[in-house]
């Protein structure tokens, strides 16, 4: 067993404000993705419409302020709020603040070898 570590690194673009960190892939058990995101105020993820994600999401609020909508629950998430999404929940968030946030996606993901 090997371990990794990493200093989080932070996107610089509005246009791609998420960094993907870490993937772990264990036979044993599932896949874990965790990443940061770095979100202006005004934005929204995404642009226009909702996403889903076949995965769990976690995510921590580490700055700034975002409004997200998850089917019909709204939540305002403020520093050091986390939230937690179930898989293939309809959402998309609009950020009130300058946000920087930590994502974890967790379950089970077939990837490329």
């Amino acid at each position: 067993m090997t371990v990794e570590a990493k200093t989080l690194l932070w996107s610089q673009s509005s246009s791609a404000p998420l960094l993907e960190q870490f993937m772990f892939k264990d036979d044993a058990a599932d896949t874990l993705i965790v990443g940061t995101g770095h979100f202006k105020t005004g934005q929204r993820m995404p642009a226009e419409g909702c996403s889903t994600y076949g995965m769990r999401e976690i995510s921590v609020i580490l700055e700034g302020a975002i409004e997200t909508t998850v089917g019909d629950h709204k939540v305002v998430l403020r520093a050091g709020d986390i939230v937690t999404i179930p898989a293939n929940s309809l959402q998309f968030s609009h950020f009130l603040e300058d946000t920087k946030l930590v994502y974890i996606f967790f379950g089970p993901r077939k990837l490329a070898d």
